[in-house]
């Protein structure tokens, strides 16, 4: 896992761009759907790293690293 801080702020829209880790850690919580090439809209991002997005504030486990994102 990449130990970067989080390039996103709160406010920006990301595209949900999974990478095959990231598909297979979310198939069976709240957040299964999220839609990849969808755009979302980040409410907050947790520990620098966390992204989570706009109707998935609540998500059980939190948001996804933001490598799962990308600005367009």
């Amino acid at each position: 896992m990449n130990a970067q801080k989080c390039p996103f702020k709160v406010g920006d829209v990301v595209v949900y761009r999974p990478t095959l880790k990231g598909r297979g850690a979310v198939i069976m919580t709240d957040l299964a759907a999220l839609k990849p090439g969808n755009k979302y809209k980040i409410v907050r991002i947790d520990e620098d790293v966390s992204v989570v997005v706009e109707g998935f504030e609540n998500a059980v486990g939190g948001g996804l690293y933001w490598t799962e994102f990308s600005a367009k």
